[in-house]
């Protein structure tokens, strides 16, 4: 894990009960259904929550008879999984080197994570290692530019505005900032690695 990741990990453990990490999620929520239409988990299937937190969408797609690993940075959130979904394989460490072999998954999905990783491209060339070939990749981050829903002002706006006030998920003194995807140029990236990509 490398100083800015032991960094992420610290801040998150400092903000972890602040009620943006909860241990359930519901089955109606927009992005738990992206992330079950698009794999659609049954017995046999192999599934890596990249960033899995408390475990909450392992926890609402277990009924499928799929096998489901995890892997996250914090040791708070891997705790809590434990108690979420008992018996759940899960690893401590960086996106940047998983700790399964080539071909391990049958699927990945990553939800809210990238916006966290300063090496995006790293991390999706993992993924694609662990991914077997015709694997579904699934990724739910924020776009550079959406907008936000109660205020209709640009996303990156309102985000530059809470970071400057000091009430971001990393303040002005953090070495990072979050790093949100612009859809198309995303979409062109991961072209030259799988055979279909949409946004």
């Amino acid at each position: 894990m490398s100083k800015l990741e032991q960094g992420m990990a610290a801040r998150f453990t400092r903000i972890a009960d602040n009620g943006w990490f909860p241990s359930d999620i519901n089955p109606d929520h927009h992005h738990f259904r992206v992330v079950l239409d698009a794999i659609k988990p049954r017995p046999g299937m192999r599934i890596l929550d990249a960033g899995c937190a408390r475990g909450r969408y392992i926890k609402a797609l277990l009924p499928s008879g799929a096998s489901f690993w995890g892997i996250d940075l914090t040791e708070v959130f891997l705790r809590d999984a434990r108690r979420n979904v008992p018996g759940l394989p899960l690893a401590l460490g960086s996106l940047v080197s998983l700790p399964w072999a080539d071909a391990s998954f049958d699927a990945v999905y990553c939800v809210e994570v990238l916006e966290h990783i300063d090496d995006i491209p790293a991390v999706i060339r993992e993924f694609v290692r662990v991914l077997r070939p015709g694997g579904t990749l699934v990724i739910v981050s924020k776009s550079s530019i959406g907008l936000h829903p109660r205020t209709f002002l640009p996303s990156a706006l309102w985000k530059r505005w809470h970071e400057v006030r000091g009430d971001w998920m990393y303040n002005a003194e953090f070495p990072f900032r979050e790093g949100w995807l612009h859809p198309t140029k995303f979409r062109g990236f991961l072209r030259t690695l799988f055979q279909e990509a949409e946004t």
